[in-house]
């Protein structure tokens, strides 16, 4: 039935929108109850997080996806479910303050099972566990910021214990139960990988040279903002994962109807005064103009996804690794250069548009030449043969 495939839709999107969760309320707490010194460092932690969750993601999950002849779905192996508890565990134990070396595993951790989970959730359509997964974490973490305002220690520790609370609901044992999620093409997956780790580099490396260059609250404003703008981006893994799944056909208007009711239903509150009660402190760095080149360049990154998963899709990994390190190379390029002349994190969200836009171009013409489905749909002769 219709009203069951959009009920489906608006809980999976909705656990997507969960995932960026954790990191967006673990800043928020810090900012309440750490100082700025530290709060720089988890901004940093939870940009290398994310990147390490990415390049296991990459290799377990989006590896098997882009082997066309690979039979059965991912699932989640049992030790990214040790590792998180592990993780989350020692933001329980630990102080709500949390030494460097915990912040950094912890966050590594931790973003490593609500992204495997989430992506495994996405390709599998279990959106009743994508639901009870999103609730738990989504109730764990307004009880942990209304904590963080009351300054109770235990703050850390309910926003950990959310986190892990989500990737248990999501985990679905296998036989034989210390499956190591081995990819069935080790070489395709290690090129998505690759890829994964050439682009994914940006963040981690834009957030340390704002922390070096400029000082940690604009570290912390830059993660911020990354923050707010990447509720956006589970929405375009959700894309992403639904096309390497399905193809464009039938999943491409859904998925930008979605985009664009996300995109205004983050940037309206956050513009509204809802970025300032969550945050607290730590949203006095944003600014107006950064925010809104933030959602920009996510807008700039919706063309690019059709295009890059046709390529996936088609099997093209080494292509598509190449052009994720020329993509790259030109985002680093143009930030740092925008970086030293201006030093604001305006500066840094125009590089990024402005990366974006030329990457997207790259993959059009990349899939329209190696891409058939694609190409049959978005090509020159089908634009041409349209508008007659």
């Amino acid at each position: 039935m219709p009203s069951s495939k959009h009920l489906h839709t608006a809980v999976q999107v909705t656990a997507g929108l969960a995932l960026n969760v954790f990191p967006a309320i673990f800043i928020a707490i810090y900012a309440r109850i750490a100082p700025i010194e530290t709060q720089g460092f988890l901004a940093l932690s939870l940009a290398v997080g994310v990147y390490v969750a990415q390049l296991f993601n990459a290799f377990i999950v989006e590896g098997r996806l882009a082997t066309p002849d690979a039979k059965g779905q991912p699932t989640l192996p049992l030790w990214v479910v040790l590792f998180t508890g592990g993780s989350a565990a020692l933001l329980m134990i630990g102080p709500a303050v949390a030494p460097s070396v915990v912040l950094m595993a912890s966050s590594v951790g931790v973003m490593t099972g609500l992204l495997m989970t989430r992506s495994i959730g996405v390709v599998s359509g279990e959106w009743k566990s994508e639901g009870l997964a999103a609730g738990a974490l989504i109730v764990a973490s307004v009880v942990a910021l209304w904590m963080a305002d009351q300054h109770n220690p235990h703050c850390v520790r309910v926003l950990a214990a959310g986190a892990l609370l989500a990737v248990l609901v999501r985990y679905r044992p296998q036989k034989p139960l210390f499956d190591m999620g081995f990819p069935p093409d080790v070489r395709k997956s290690s090129w998505v990988t690759a890829e994964t780790a050439v682009v994914g580099a940006v963040q981690p490396a834009i957030t340390s040279l704002l922390l070096v260059m400029v000082g940690p609250a604009a570290s912390v404003a830059f993660r911020v903002i990354s923050t707010v703008a990447g509720a956006l981006e589970p929405i375009l893994a959700y894309g992403r994962y639904r096309l390497l799944a399905h193809g464009h056909r039938g999943e491409l208007a859904q998925f930008v109807a979605v985009f664009v009711v996300a995109l205004l239903a983050v940037l309206g509150p956050a513009l509204g005064g809802a970025g300032s009660l969550i945050f607290g402190p730590a949203w006095s760095g944003v600014g107006v103009s950064a925010l809104l080149l933030a959602f920009g360049w996510k807008a700039f990154m919706l063309l690019s996804t059709v295009p890059f998963a046709a390529l996936r899709k088609a099997g093209e990994t080494v292509l598509v690794f190449w052009i994720r390190g020329a993509s790259t190379l030109v985002y680093l390029v143009i930030s740092v250069g925008f970086l030293l002349i201006w030093q604001t994190t305006t500066a840094i969200f125009l590089a990024f548009v402005v990366a974006e836009m030329i990457t997207a171009v790259v993959y059009h013409v990349a899939a329209v030449r190696h891409a058939p489905d694609y190409a049959a749909a978005f090509g020159a002769r089908r634009l041409r043969g349209g508008c007659g």
